[in-house]
Order: structure tokens, then C-alpha cells, then sequence
């Protein structure tokens, strides 16, 4: 299956949440969203005491809302953190982690026009 070479620097969703995606070497188009503070809260108190390993790859994959045309929500429990660590294995993580990074760049981006803007 030849791969895509799609660029998504960022779009804005229904919420005013950003998205980016990127695809991962199995083929699937993996998308993902920035946590704001209260998703990252209830995200944590779903993990409990994990160590800081399992939390930084479940922080990862809970940005994941969409595998191809399959839409996926915030996780809300533990199982649903395993189920998409199942569901996205190593490819699918580092495709969501490399998304991640796009979506920070548009945001720094964004950050630095404003910040050009206010000064004229």
C-alpha cells in the first residue's frame, strides 16, 4: 500500500479545538487534539497512580479522536486507554505523537503572530 504524503498543519473542529493527523506505517490516518486543562484533570484521575512511563503514552493516546473513519472520544476509564493502546499498537502512537508535534507548531505559530500583530 503506498503511503500518503498528506501535509495537515491544523484544522479547526466543531469546539474550536484544533486537529492534525498524520499516517502511520500501517496505512491508517491517525488524527488527534490537544487536551486542555479540565481533559487533562479528568484524564489523570482516570490513570490513578500510573508510573510516568504509562502516563506520558496514555497522555498520547488520548489525544487520538479519529483511526481512519472511525471516531474516537476522550477516554474514560483505564480499559478505554488499553483498548486504543490495542487498537493503535507502536505505529499508531508514533504517528499520534507526530501529529502532536504538528499541532504544536501551529500553535507556536499562532502564539508568535499574535504577539507581531500586538506590536504594530
Amino acid at each position: 500500500m503506498a503511503r500518503r504524503k498528506e501535509e495537515n498543519p491544523g484544522e479547526t473542529t466543531k469546539g474550536g479545538r484544533r486537529t492534525a493527523w498524520h499516517v502511520d506505517a500501517r496505512g491508517r490516518r491517525i488524527e488527534v487534539s490537544s487536551l486542555n486543562a479540565l481533559d487533562y484533570y479528568r484524564f489523570s484521575k482516570v490513570m490513578g497512580p500510573s508510573s510516568d512511563a504509562a502516563m506520558d503514552m496514555a497522555a498520547v493516546v488520548a489525544t487520538v479522536r479519529k483511526i481512519n473513519t472511525t471516531h474516537y472520544a476522550m477516554p474514560s476509564n483505564e480499559r478505554d486507554v488499553e483498548l486504543l493502546i490495542q487498537e493503535l499498537d507502536f505505529d499508531g502512537i508514533a504517528a499520534a505523537g507526530i501529529a502532536l508535534g504538528k499541532l504544536a507548531k501551529v500553535t507556536e505559530g499562532e502564539a508568535k503572530n499574535e504577539v507581531d500583530a500586538a506590536k504594530n
